[in-house]
């Protein structure tokens, strides 16, 4: 398992670098200058000069990506084009924030997809089962942010229940998690059925009935497990989806966090803020991954890492 986590890791390396050169020089070829943004429309052409000169920009894009790198591999991201501050300290004291809230919708997304998805293959062909497909396709449907806009609407400013923006509360990160996390849901409601359809007409399924064992024993303690393993790669690569989710949520509810954060630095081409958040961002992908393929060796005692 070690041996296989080592190999996981190094083959993220070239990824990595794959995703770093395409943004930085995606990052590059958008219009403005953070020189001239720093140092303000009234500023001259000399003074622009020598902001440039001091952030390194007259260097070739080539260079000033090799810089960014050689400090990567020495553990320092750089520090921010805008204010100086050291982009690592800066991202990490938000980065918080974004983790409580894709947990919660993390959270949100099992507790309403697993048991639907559940309900929907046990009752197959019934009302319950067009209910429950009904609500993930809606769920896969519907934009993030327009769901979010119509949760300030309803429940901040006609039934006043819950604050429309801010963090530090649970009031607070209810309706961001809820945002988020109904996509997810609607996705791993339809696995869910669809595994435990497959899972239900086996034999031992079968056997298992003849033998005369609860419905609830059947379901849970043989069907579920077995059905479980696509799902548990759904969930994997939606829990690191929901991090690039999280940008256009934070935004409409003025949530503290990371991506809320990386959006306001991407108009002020704050460059190296801005490869410093999409380098956490690929690296908690990588991770989450990683611990999706472990968790299929428990589910699945057959499964072994070579």
């Amino acid at each position: 398992m070690h041996i296989y986590i080592i190999k996981r890791l190094l083959q993220a390396i070239p990824v990595i670098l794959l995703v770093t050169v395409i943004t930085f020089s995606l990052i590059h070829l958008m219009p403005g200058d953070p020189a001239i943004m720093r140092a303000g429309e009234d500023a001259t052409l000399e003074q622009v000069e020598q902001i440039r000169e001091a952030m390194g920009l007259n260097e070739p894009i080539p260079a000033q990506y090799l810089n960014w790198m050689s400090g990567l591999v020495r553990g320092d991201l750089g520090e921010s084009l805008q204010d100086g501050r050291p982009v690592f300290t800066t991202l990490m004291q938000r980065l918080p924030a974004t983790l409580y809230l894709v947990l919660a919708s993390f959270v949100v997304s099992l507790a309403i997809g697993i048991p639907v998805g559940i309900l929907s293959a046990v009752r197959q062909n019934t009302f319950i089962d067009t209910f429950a497909r009904g609500f993930a396709l809606l769920g896969i449907s519907m934009p993030s942010f327009w769901f979010g806009l119509m949760l300030v609407l309803l429940f901040s400013y006609r039934l006043q229940w819950l604050p429309a923006s801010g963090a530090g509360s649970f009031q607070q990160l209810i309706m961001p998690a809820l945002a988020l996390g109904m996509a997810s849901a609607g996705l791993i409601t339809r696995m869910t059925r669809s595994s435990m359809l497959e899972v239900l007409k086996q034999d031992y399924i079968r056997t298992a009935r003849s033998k005369g064992l609860r419905a609830q024993i059947v379901i849970y303690k043989h069907a579920l497990k077995n059905a479980m393993l696509p799902v548990v790669t759904v969930i994997g690569l939606q829990l690191g989806y929901r991090l690039g989710g999280s940008v256009i949520v934070e935004q409409i509810f003025a949530y503290p966090g990371i991506g809320r954060f990386a959006y306001t630095r991407l108009l002020a081409r704050d460059f190296p803020m801005i490869m410093g958040n999409l380098f956490i961002f690929a690296m908690i992908f990588i991770i989450v991954n990683i611990l999706t393929d472990i968790v299929y060796g428990f589910l699945e005692p057959r499964i072994r890492y070579d």
